[in-house]
């Protein structure tokens, strides 16, 4: 497979080889040593992991130089911005496909016009996996009051409804035509106006798989892998909530931390799937 143009970049860099820490200032190695060795490991890593390397090597900056020398690193396109605290290689951010969504979120606009709601679908991300599914399933996160009248102004509207699916409900569901999933919304959920973000959706998507039994984590974990892996994110605002939506959101972050950010430095030096 090709190399993607962020490996690239940074398979460049290591080729010109390590420089020499004592006779170059901080902000060289940090440029040409650490940032690099780092994107090599994973296409995330942290400003600990950054410490971290420059402690086994008795290398020390203050925070606020570290920070500083990080921001500009950022502006010059050397790194990316990956939420508070974390940085990526990869420098093309995810953009969703909100076409699958959109009707859905414009019927409940002209519907409900004042109510607080979100929306996602697995159709949304077909294109990062090899999907099984032959039928999509769309998400609606609203106000726990509103959810019995949402589900009946969308049921009249021609659409299969499941309102919250717990239990038995949940064992028996099914994606048909239209389907729709209504939940209560988690009050963190990130969104942007009434579609939930990537970094929502990724959270959402591993719960929703496991509870309704539409995809096994196998595969979410390979497209996980495939999205967050050549599109950036905000890993800081998927961990974040990820950590809120416990139990299952903390298994998530568990295998991002233990498997996501540790195997993938030898996906990353491939190209785009």
């Amino acid at each position: 497979m090709p190399r993607s143009k962020d490996s690239c970049h940074w398979s460049k860099a290591a080729e010109r080889g390590t420089m020499n820490a004592d006779k170059t200032n901080l902000k060289q190695v940090l440029r040409d040593e650490c940032l690099p060795a780092l994107a090599r490991q994973a296409p995330y890593f942290s400003v600990a992991e950054v410490r971290d390397w420059l402690r086994q090597r008795n290398l020390t900056c203050s925070p606020a130089l570290l920070r500083e020398y990080l921001s500009t690193f950022m502006r010059g396109g050397v790194i990316h911005d990956a939420g508070r605290g974390w940085y990526s290689r990869i420098a093309e951010p995810c953009v969703l496909n909100a076409k699958p969504v959109a009707r859905l979120a414009r019927e409940m606009e002209r519907s409900f016009p004042l109510l607080d709601f979100a929306c996602w679908s697995t159709e949304q991300i077909r294109s990062y996996g090899h999907l099984l599914l032959a039928r999509f399933a769309a998400f609606i996160h609203t106000e726990r009051d509103a959810m019995s009248s949402v589900a009946e102004r969308l049921r009249d509207s021609g659409y299969d409804i499941h309102m919250n699916p717990r239990g038995a409900a949940a064992r028996e569901f099914a994606i048909r035509e239209r389907t729709v999933v209504i939940r209560p919304k988690p009050t963190t959920q990130p969104h942007d106006g009434h579609l939930v973000t990537v970094e929502g959706l990724l959270v959402e998507l591993f719960m929703e798989g496991r509870a309704l039994r539409f995809m096994d984590e196998g595969e979410y974990f390979r497209m996980f892998d495939n999205l967050a892996g050549y599109s950036r994110i905000s890993l800081a605002r998927l961990l974040d909530y990820a950590r809120e939506r416990r139990p299952a959101g903390l298994e998530l972050e568990q295998h991002i931390k233990a498997e996501f950010l540790k195997k993938s430095a030898l996906v990353g030096s491939e190209g785009k799937p």
